[in-house]
């Protein structure tokens, strides 16, 4: 049984259709990545599981519950965790202070400090500013902190929406190194990223997005064969 699946999912806003019929599937334990150019619905699609945005038809079920009618807050108490495009910490507040309002639905103080501990072990460079305030943070902290943020609620589905975006190599492989370990961790994950190779070298199964339709599934390493996505998406 899938942990998450959707079904025929359409999404517009006004006139225009961002989505146009999605279906897939997440298992238990797996890492699903979604690759596709800007403006391929991507991110629409993550915002939809996670209840920011209302579909027009279709259905998303989590762990056997619709989603459709559901609110950001109760996703994250039925155990989705999205670290969002953009990353969007609050940059008011401190570090420790993004990582105290990630673990809201919980009540189990001593859990959240020895959570807090782990991801400043896990990220140092958060621990090092956990006084300091989000804002200003360089973009590849933020990141960390975004990610942080999302696994304070002990997700059991974690959304991580473009978690590469604008940071420079070196961070890059910090973030995906981070991301290989909460697979060996058995957490299961929706990617999206616009870095194919590293996304589809990650990742169990892929799907390709293209203007709000899935042109391509397969395994990770399938898509990373394909001419077609090799030619679209790898330069190759």
């Amino acid at each position: 049984m899938s942990m998450l699946r959707i079904d025929d999912l359409k999404v517009r806003y006004g006139a225009v259709h961002a989505l146009k019929g999605i279906s897939l599937s997440v298992a238990a334990g797996e890492i699903v990545t979604l690759i596709g150019g800007n403006g391929a619905g991507k991110s629409t699609l993550m915002r939809t599981i996670a209840g920011l945005v209302n579909p027009a038809s279709g259905t998303i079920s989590f762990q056997g519950r619709s989603l459709n009618a559901i609110r950001p807050h109760d996703c994250v108490r039925l155990g989705i965790g999205h670290s969002p495009e953009g990353r969007l910490v609050f940059g008011d507040q401190s570090v420790r202070d993004n990582l105290m309002l990630g673990a809201y639905a919980r009540n189990d103080t001593d859990g959240v400090e020895a959570d807090i501990a782990r991801y400043f072990a896990i990220f140092p460079r958060l621990a090092e500013r956990q006084d300091q305030l989000a804002g200003t943070l360089s973009g590849g902290e933020q990141q960390m902190l975004a990610i942080a943020r999302a696994l304070m609620s002990r997700p059991k589905l974690l959304l991580l929406d473009e978690p590469s975006l604008g940071l420079a190599p070196l961070i890059v492989r910090e973030v995906f190194a981070v991301i290989r370990r909460l697979r060996e961790e058995g957490m299961t994950i929706l990617l999206v990223e616009q870095m194919a190779n590293l996304a589809l070298g990650v990742a169990d199964r892929a799907y390709v997005i293209e203007t709000g339709t899935i042109t391509l599934e397969g395994t990770g390493a399938e898509l990373l064969r394909d001419e077609r996505v090799r030619s679209a998406y790898l330069g190759a």
